[in-house]
């Protein structure tokens, strides 16, 4: 079963929670999400059935959009309300400063993850060793701010701002929205984050988890469906040399696809037979689903 599942997940539990729950409910051993949520977090969350988890290398790199709700004038270890301790500091802001802030982070930019995170780091959760009080030193990674609008301000004590990101793979906006603290000189929190889009694929695509067991038979989404690459449809008699691994030779394929981009080959059946990139009219399966 090559298949997704797209779920809205709510608050309060994790990513392998819902993962589990999967499990449970499909009788399905492989099963595995797309991209985290942090557990204060929600909304969309992919998650692949069988060997649709081979797939996750490329539903990684799609674009992503969030919804964020930012208090000013608070502080904390986690960037979120999670932490323990928290530091108040009610300080002004206007909301013009504010938007001339979220319009210059559009662009390329390096970020430093959050110590709070799941990243590894020898073998450990990041977030682990940072609960013990471990130095942890995470390296900067490339991201992409593709637009940051601001759609709610409230001036008070403790000014609160929604703002909706589309970012690349990777970004972490708790630490995207402490830099704006610090643009600023103000310090922030994220007190709600909600996921709203996977590359084509909307939070309005997808089932509650609390209906899982009752909705995820008629929800499925073919992996074909999923991945935005050009379809070519493999003869009869090459299907087997796909199968195995092997190369094929189509005359005149440069003509319409690229090179450098990935092509998914199906049966005549549409349905998932391999993943595979060409190099003149050869094309050769990089991964393949038997």
């Amino acid at each position: 079963m090559n298949h997704f599942l797209l779920i809205n997940k709510p608050p309060g539990i994790t990513s392998f929670s819902v993962v589990k729950k999967v499990r449970e409910i499909t009788g399905i051993d492989k099963v595995g999400h797309m991209g985290t949520l942090d557990p204060r977090a929600c909304g969309l969350l992919i998650v692949g059935l069988d060997k649709a988890v081979r797939l996750e290398e490329y539903i990684l790199t799609l674009k992503k959009t969030y919804i964020a709700e930012i208090i000013f004038g608070i502080s904390s270890e986690t960037y979120d309300r999670e932490a323990k301790n928290f530091i108040y500091y009610p300080k002004d802001i206007n909301k013009e400063d504010l938007e001339r802030t979220i319009n210059s982070l559009i662009g390329e930019r390096e970020q430093t993850p959050p110590h709070f995170s799941a990243l590894h780091i020898k073998g450990k959760r990041a977030y682990e060793l940072a609960r013990r009080g471990e130095k942890i030193s995470l390296p900067k990674r490339r991201i992409t701010i593709y637009k940051a609008n601001l759609k709610y301000f409230e001036k008070n004590i403790f000014p609160r701002a929604i703002i909706e990101f589309t970012v690349s793979s990777g970004t972490y906006i708790r630490s995207l929205i402490k830099d704006i603290g610090e643009i600023l000189n103000n310090p922030t929190i994220t007190s709600f984050l909600l996921r709203t889009q996977i590359g084509k694929f909307h939070i309005n695509d997808a089932i509650l988890f609390k209906d899982l067991e009752k909705k995820w038979k008629r929800s499925l989404i073919s992996a074909v469906d999923v991945l935005d690459f050009p379809l070519f449809m493999v003869s009869k008699e090459n299907i087997k040399r796909i199968k195995n691994g092997n190369p094929i030779k189509i005359k005149e394929i440069n003509n319409f696809y690229p090179c450098s981009n990935p092509i998914i080959l199906v049966d005549e059946n549409k349905e998932l037979l391999a993943i595979a990139y060409h190099n003149g009219d050869i094309i050769k399966p990089k991964k393949v689903f038997n």
